[in-house]
This record gives C-alpha cells, structure tokens and sequence, in this order.
C-alpha cells in the first residue's frame, strides 16, 4: 500500500498556493523556505507528477496541483479557526463558581458592566450551595467565617443590615429602640459546610449591637440569602441581609434598611484565581481584578465604614 502524504507536506502546499511564494508559507508555518521546498517536493515524489509551477515569481497549481487543492477544500481553514479557538480559549473563557445568593443577587446584575468593557469574555457561571466542593474552576469564590485554606485573597468583609419591604412598620416608623425589632416576624438564614459558618445569625447580630431582646422562637427558616431576599418582598418580615448583596434591591427601592441596624458580620467573600493561560493575560484574571476594584471603590468597604 502507498504510504499517504504527511499532513505537513499537504499544509506546506495549501499554503505555498494561498500565498504564492515560498518565503511567505515559511512565515506563517515558523519554517525556512528551504523547509517548504522540500515538502514539496515530497509530495510531488509521492505522486510521480509536478504539483506547482512558477510563473511572474510566484507559484501556481498545475492541472494536478488543482485536484488535489480541490480535494482539501476548506480543511485547512477549519484547522486555522480550530486552533485559534484553542489559544484563545486560556484568554477569553473563564469559568465562575460562586455562592448561590451572590451569583443571583450580586454577580448576576452587575455582570453586563464588566461583559460591556469586554465584549470577547466567555463567562460560565455556576452558582453552587458550597463552592469549595465544586470541580476546577478559573474563579472561585466563597463566603465564610474563616479564610479557606490555599491562595486566596480578600474580595470583601460582609457588612449586614436589618431589611424589610418599604411598607412594613418599622421601615415606616423606624424604632428607636433596636430591641423592637424582635417582636417582629423574622427571616432565619444558616448554612453550615462542616466547621465552616456561611451566614450571619440573629443571636450574633444581637450580641454585636449590644442589645438584650429574647430572640423569637418564630419565624422562618432558609438556608440560603437570596431566599429570604424573595421572601422579604412577599411578606411582613425582617431579615439580615448582605447591603453588597442587596445593593441591586436597595437602588430599585423594593427594599429598605431599618436605620442603626447595619454592622459587619462574622463572615466574609474570598476570591481564588486558578489562571490557567499559560502567562498570558487572561479573561478570569481581568475579572478577577475587576471583582477587587468593584468591592474596594464600594463604601461599605472603606475600612473607616467598618470600623463603625
């Protein structure tokens, strides 16, 4: 059986005919033009027939230089745009895993700002009940009450606020006693992975406020934020909720904030970056960048806001 022509050769020839000179194939495959000469030659020793001709300085098909161009039709252009998805892929995809109540509330509203300052980003989104126990990610980000262990970086410490629709009765008449808020229906949110705490409790709220009020037997029990979020718009009820995760709900006005009740919890976000380009700059590590930048300009984040 004849041995096929080796896939360099047959490359070496689609592109001496698109370009037309040898020295112009040589730069686009990274080769001499001694190189293609000699897989040209190849492949017209494989065939027995000449398969170029040169005429005006540049090389031409012959009648069987044609069939053959004709066979590899567009194969070689799939090859191209094949490749060029592959090395571009490092750059422009990212894939995000994150908390479900950040993805939703947070990550979901604000992303066309960062998709607007970069049109190619491919961003796969996967909101997850416990991010940690995922698969690979490019971004991972996570809210705890302690810094996981590995490389990971501060995005931002949460800051938590006693939230109601405008209309319930202490958003209309704030209290002056933070106590009052107890006698209220409340919205309980607690997620446990392990050792680890993601949420922020009522007993610590009260213990951070310094107040004094029996805590509610009552009242509804979630175990995610954007949960109690949908919920607090339904009903009367009160909820401590993330202000970074609200901010979207706050600006619309479909939620408010019982004055004197904000206080930064227990936990926090953290970002991991696992840039697998290869060095270059990649689309997760810009918004990576872009998530710090978010959080650092915002002033619940001012560490003079925290501090109060």
């Amino acid at each position: 059986m004849r041995n096929a022509p080796s896939m360099t050769s047959l490359r070496a020839f689609e592109a001496v005919l698109r370009h037309g000179t040898l020295s112009a194939a040589a730069r686009e495959l990274c080769v001499t033009p001694a190189a293609i000469s000699h897989r040209l030659r190849d492949l017209e020793e494989t065939c027995g027939q000449p398969l170029v001709t040169r005429r005006n300085g540049r090389f031409m098909a012959t009648a069987l230089g044609h069939e053959v161009a004709d066979l590899q039709g567009d194969a070689f252009d799939r090859i191209r745009l094949a490749d060029t998805l592959l090395s571009r892929s490092g750059e422009t995809i990212a894939h995000v895993i994150a908390p479900y109540s950040f993805a939703t509330l947070w990550l979901a509203r604000y992303l066309p700002d960062f998709e607007g300052l970069h049109p190619q980003a491919d961003l796969r989104i996967l909101p997850s009940h416990d991010p940690l126990m995922e698969g690979a990610a490019d971004i991972r980000i996570v809210h705890s009450d302690r810094k996981p262990e590995g490389d990971w970086t501060l995005l931002f410490r949460d800051v938590c606020a006693v939230m109601a629709r405008p209309d319930h009765p202490l958003i209309t008449s704030p209290p002056a006693d933070l106590n009052e808020i107890f006698s209220g229906t409340l919205v309980h949110v607690g997620t446990r992975h392990g050792s680890v705490r993601g949420a922020f409790t009522w007993a610590r709220w009260r213990e951070l406020m310094g107040l004094h009020a029996t805590l509610p037997a009552t009242g509804t029990h979630l175990t995610a934020e954007h949960l109690a979020v949908d919920l607090l718009q339904r009903k009367e009820t009160l909820g401590l909720i993330s202000l970074n995760n609200a901010a979207d709900h706050l600006e619309r006005g479909v939620l408010a904030v019982i004055p004197g009740s904000q206080v930064q919890s227990d936990c926090s976000y953290w970002l991991q970056v696992q840039d697998r380009a290869g060095g270059v700059r990649s689309i997760a590590r810009e918004l990576a960048d872009w998530l710090h930048q978010c959080f650092a300009q915002h002033p619940l984040n001012k560490s003079e806001t925290l501090s109060g």
